[in-house]
C-alpha cells in the first residue's frame, strides 16, 4: 500500500541517515518501527520502546530483505 507521510524535515533527515547506517530504506525503518510499536502496545509489555525498536531493527537487518510473492 502506498501512502504519504508528512514529517518535520529534521525528523525525516534523521530517519534517512539512521536507515542508511543500517543499510535499509527509510520505508523499511518506518515499517519496522510501526510494527514493533503496535506489537508492544498490543501485548501490554512495558519494554522500553527505543531498546525494543533497536532490537527489532537488528533482527530485521540480519534477516535480510523480505521477498514478495508476485
Amino acid at each position: 500500500m502506498a501512502m504519504t507521510l508528512r514529517l518535520p524535515e529534521e525528523l525525516a533527515e534523521r530517519g534517512r541517515r539512521h536507515a542508511a547506517e543500517l543499510g535499509i530504506s527509510l520505508n523499511g525503518l518506518l515499517a519496522i518501527a510501526l510494527c514493533e510499536y503496535l506489537d508492544v502496545r498490543k501485548s501490554g509489555r512495558m519494554a522500553s520502546p527505543p531498546r525494543t525498536l533497536a532490537q527489532a531493527i537488528v533482527r530485521q537487518v540480519k534477516a535480510g530483505p523480505v521477498r514478495r510473492r508476485k
